[in-house]
């Protein structure tokens, strides 16, 4: 058994495992507080998925301390590699056949049980942390401002998802690019399931466009591989489904601001900011990027946002 090199923000232990020549992953769940509640999510998903044949197989796993098993799955991870029009058809098609596991008995994926006030409270919190932290860097008060203003336009957005109407079904959740693999025969598998279970399709939508290993890969015109297949594919009885990703391209870019915000200002208190990288960009490049596209919102094209904002500095 080896240790896997791991990944930038892997959150759990991998290693390799091999048994009667076959390739094994031994995963160990390390976040303290959500250990025993991922371990469970990626069991009953795999179990869920087998028939589907998109996921590795499961070989066996153990609640204490939690701990999963399952067959290593060859072939190229997509991570920081932008996929092709094909790559992306292919994705929304396992995407659409994830929807059509029966709901009974299924649980909330990661995060999806956070109410609204909990939501705009979390991206609240956030920025006032950085807004404290701001107040020694003036640097950083033009970027303070105008995050205020994104909050401001976050907080409608709430208020719209709020009163729409949501068809949960089960979604893969946590999906970056890190985690789809495309196989020594063209197909695609998708590990990493601890986050899995019943989600908003929509928030999965944004989640993908907008997820910091993804954000950057991709123009809009690229994105359409993915999204025309998709909606189309979406059920008759879930007519809000495109409306919700509307609102959620703006929920999105405003969350991870002020999560990355929070992050810098435990990083700034370590000494650990110089060389700071979110998914191989600096940091406030990346930052800038989120907030461009809160700013820009509607629109797709962020860029004339985004050149006006080059000389705001976060960090």
């Amino acid at each position: 058994m080896e240790l896997r090199p791991p990944l930038a923000h892997q959150s759990n232990q991998l290693y390799n495992v091999w048994h009667d020549h076959r390739h094994l992953i031994l995963k160990e769940y390390v976040k303290s507080d959500e250990r025993h509640e991922a371990v469970d999510r990626e069991r009953r998903a795999l179990e869920l998925v087998r028939p589907l044949g998109i996921g590795p197989e499961l070989v066996a796993w153990q609640a204490e301390p939690p701990a999963i098993l399952y067959d290593f799955v060859p072939g190229q991870m997509w991570d920081r590699t932008p996929p092709s029009e094909a790559q992306l058809g292919q994705l929304a098609a396992i995407w659409l056949r994830l929807h059509t596991v029966a709901h009974a008995g299924l649980w909330p994926s990661h995060s999806q049980a956070t109410s609204w006030p909990e939501a705009e409270a979390f991206a609240l919190s956030r920025v006032a942390l950085y807004a404290d932290w701001v107040e020694a860097f003036p640097a950083g008060h033009d970027a303070l401002r105008l995050t205020r203003e994104a909050l401001k336009r976050h907080s409608d957005a709430i208020t719209q998802l709020g009163a729409l109407p949501v068809s949960m079904c089960f979604c893969r959740s946590d999906p970056r690019f890190a985690n789809v693999i495309t196989c020594p025969d063209g197909s695609l598998r998708l590990v990493d399931w601890e986050d899995s279970g019943l989600r908003d399709p929509a928030r999965e939508v944004a989640d993908l466009l907008l997820h910091p290993n993804n954000e950057d890969l991709l123009k809009p015109a690229h994105w359409q591989a993915f999204l025309r297949p998709y909606l189309a594919g979406q059920p008759t009885h879930d007519p809000e489904v495109g409306a919700r990703v509307h609102w959620y391209m703006l929920v999105f870019p405003v969350w991870w601001l002020a999560e990355f915000l929070a992050w810098g200002v435990r990083r700034a208190g370590s000494g650990q900011l110089d060389g700071w990288t979110i998914n191989d960009m600096p940091a406030n490049q990346r930052l800038r990027r989120y907030l461009a596209r809160a700013l820009a919102w509607p629109a797709e094209d962020f860029s004339a946002v985004l050149a006006n904002l080059a000389g705001v500095t976060f960090f």
